[in-house]
């Protein structure tokens, strides 16, 4: 699935199909059957290939927080969960991800976006700046991806780390981590 990311005419990204599966593939290595997500730019072709895939049950939320207890519900219900979200989404979700880690819940945390690399609205600064003092500030562990060769070792691995710590993790991912540049004719 190509997604454009720029009005035609105009240099721009569009997602990697190589980066999208190797995401997909990665969360099912590391036995996640369960996404909650908030539809969102950057990781909406990871979202329909969770979708798409049978073993893996999905549900859209309309609130990131509402994702975060959905997630925290389904672990406590014997799935191992994501949670895929735009990183501005998780200053909504304070609470419930405090809440998550005092009571020992895992969950994977993806979400799309940084503070710093390739943002390119506005209208998100506020809440995207205090995604990662958030995520530091809950001491939830937390990996921004820079390079599509990373993504399935960094999914794998953080997984681990929920398993292992039973807490949230979080990957955060830049638009550039998924996207490629749009080919020109």
């Amino acid at each position: 699935m190509t997604v454009r990311t720029a009005p035609p005419g105009r240099a721009g990204f569009v997602h990697d199909p190589e980066a999208i599966d190797a995401v997909h593939r990665a969360l099912r290595q590391a036995g996640v059957d369960f996404a909650a997500y908030l539809p969102e730019t950057i990781l909406y072709p990871v979202m329909r290939a969770l979708e798409d895939d049978p073993e893996v049950l999905s549900v859209s939320v309309a609130r990131e927080d509402e994702g975060v207890a959905i997630a925290a519900g389904a672990f406590l219900g014997g799935r191992w969960p994501v949670l895929l979200t735009e990183a501005s989404g998780l200053g909504l979700s304070g609470l419930i991800l405090a809440r998550a880690i005092v009571q020992r819940t895992p969950m994977l945390i993806l979400a799309g976006h940084n503070e710093a690399l390739g943002e390119r609205h506005d209208y998100t600064a506020a809440a995207r700046r205090v995604s990662e003092p958030l995520l530091r500030g809950l001491n939830i562990p937390y990996v921004v991806v820079r390079d599509k060769r990373e993504i399935g070792t960094v999914v794998r691995e953080a997984q681990l780390t929920v398993r292992g710590d039973r807490r949230p993790v979080a990957v955060l991912f830049p638009r550039h981590s998924l996207h490629v540049e749009e080919e020109h004719a």
